[in-house]
């Protein structure tokens, strides 16, 4: 459900405007929902309860007021929880999610895209830090508006331009080498383990 991950800033950044504790209930459901996906489409029981719980709790935030100060917490704990992810696979024992993906697309790389491939996930490991620590600075410093237009919008526009300048770059440092498409490097990525 692609258009989750959507839905949940947009409805975020709405609430955040409207200054509606309903919608931001609605907002921090979808969040929670996400990574339960797989789960509740095998319909494993726990993953359903936890999702019912979950939902019944942000509805007593909701109406208490609480529910837009929770709304500080997902633009810290997203980037925080995918940079450990790609953290962690820099250790020496592991292969970098980059590599996983690069290699999940060509095969064997040569020696060059794997060092290059181990310095861009470096470089997210460095841009998610970042982005989690800018989201905590503007949540302390900001307007509630300007907070949320920048860690529910313009972060993920930041995201997505990192995203495609490393594609472009890549392309041309390496043009000696055959590259995949982007719409297949996307695919790729869709379907490679980051854990």
């Amino acid at each position: 459900m692609p258009w989750l991950f959507l839905a949940y800033p947009l409805l975020a950044h709405l609430a955040t405007l409207l200054h509606s504790d309903r919608l931001a209930g609605v907002a921090l459901a979808i969040f929670i929902a996400i990574p339960l996906i797989p789960a509740l489409r095998q319909g494993k029981t726990g993953a359903w309860l936890a999702l019912i719980a979950a939902c019944l709790a942000l509805y007593a935030c909701a109406v208490s007021g609480w529910a837009r100060y929770l709304m500080y917490l997902p633009p810290v704990l997203i980037p925080l929880s995918v940079l450990w992810l790609f953290a962690r696979s820099l250790r020496p024992d592991s292969v970098p999610v980059v590599t996983r993906v690069a290699t999940k697309i060509r095969g064997e790389l040569p020696t060059e895209l794997q060092r290059y491939t181990r310095q861009v996930t470096q470089l997210w490991v460095a841009f998610l830090a970042l982005m989690a620590g800018g989201s905590v600075l503007l949540a302390i410093f900001a307007s509630p508006e300007l907070w949320s237009l920048m860690t529910n919008i313009v972060q993920y526009l930041l995201m997505g331009a990192v995203f495609l300048f490393e594609y472009l770059y890549r392309r041309w440092r390496f043009r000696h080498l055959p590259h995949e498409s982007f719409p297949t490097m996307i695919a790729a990525l869709m379907t490679t383990r980051l854990n």
